[in-house]
């Protein structure tokens, strides 16, 4: 390992993160296996843990079987000392979401918020749980473009996009750091996680997805590829809806045509086609509340009478949107709870 030097306060932040990350990781760990995968010394890490301990940060679970010498101690967090607060928006309706340092949902509950004041709301949320329990990251998830800790969102007035700065309001009042995401990313990246636990055998690295969102007047797509979510050069990738068709009108507003069950199943295939052309994907997924679930099955007898075998992904169906969305931003909310210092080398 490169030797890195700094101040020994940082430093031992440093350590302390990774060793957080690791233990989170791995679910439990030993001394010499924390040791490994942070390349901290092994007096370190021991010196730290003992220090979790006292703080009531982490516990032990037992020894490990002898394997002829003494007996490792395995460690793991207390998934009751930190938690992460998660908002997730769309439409009238926020989630609110509380998850442990493992990224599991403690409680959810659902307001309706007819007058769209999201950072109201957020803000009584926040205001309870911090005053009773320890927050170490918020996330936010918003139906909008991101840029750093703010969204672009569309006007119901006018129709023009407006900048909303939730995010970086939310993190100034409450000195946490926040983690914003557009809403069908991290929904993407929720389907992914809830797949994988239902197929543990499918490789958890360098997966290919699609996930299509039929809505009311609004088609959009998360894209995986190579195991990382693709959010383009501004943020914009996964805009369907705004693509030309043939008489200059958008897919958005073909799609909110009354169509048959052939013509819909003509053009959800002609989508699919698109999206194997440019991403080849394994998978699709198709969602929404708008999405014929009747005609699933002969879009996908389509797509396959035209695309050759290689080109052709495996389509999926998801049947709850709200709890791909929870899933994902637990994720990334829980991900960034133990990132308080790195060190770079130069």
């Amino acid at each position: 390992m490169d030797q890195l030097t700094a101040k020994p306060q940082v430093l031992k932040q440093a350590n302390l993160s990774m060793i957080r990350k690791a233990l989170k990781e791995k679910g439990s760990a030993t001394r010499a296996e924390i040791a490994v995968a942070t390349q901290i010394s092994s007096t370190t890490v021991r010196s730290i843990l003992s220090e979790m301990i006292e703080n009531g940060e982490i516990e032990s679970i037992g020894h490990d079987a002898s394997s002829g010498g003494r007996k490792a101690e395995r460690y793991r967090l207390r998934p009751d000392r930190y938690h992460g607060a998660v908002f997730c928006i769309s439409g009238q309706e926020l989630h609110s979401l509380l998850i442990n340092a493992c990224g599991e949902i403690q409680e959810t509950f659902c307001l309706e918020v007819p007058d769209r004041n999201f950072e109201r709301e957020m803000t009584s949320v926040l205001d309870d749980l911090t005053s009773r329990i320890e927050i170490r990251t918020i996330g936010i998830g918003v139906p909008g473009i991101v840029e750093g800790g703010s969204y672009w969102k569309k006007s119901l007035a006018d129709d023009k996009l407006y900048r909303v700065d939730i995010g970086a309001r939310i993190s100034e009042k409450y000195k946490i750091p926040v983690v914003l995401e557009n809403n069908l990313n991290a929904t993407t990246i929720g389907f992914v996680k809830c797949y994988q636990n239902q197929y543990p055998k499918e490789p958890s690295e360098g997966i290919n997805m699609a996930y299509l969102h039929f809505s009311k007047g609004c088609v959009s797509a998360g894209f995986i590829a190579g195991g990382r979510i693709i959010r383009g050069n501004s943020n914009f990738a996964g805009e369907l809806g705004l693509i030309p068709m043939e008489d200059g009108r958008t897919l958005d507003e073909w799609m909110a045509d009354t169509l048959d069950d052939v013509q819909y199943t003509r053009l959800m295939a002609k989508i699919i086609y698109w999206v194997c052309g440019i991403l080849n994907p394994q998978y699709i997924a198709l969602a929404g509340e708008d999405l014929r679930k009747d005609c699933i099955g002969p879009i996908s007898d389509t797509v396959f009478s035209y695309l050759s075998q290689p080109m052709m992904p495996e389509i999926l169906y998801s049947s709850d949107v709200w709890m791909d969305f929870h899933h994902g931003m637990s994720l990334l909310t829980a991900g960034k709870m133990f990132e308080e210092v790195q060190l770079i080398k130069e």
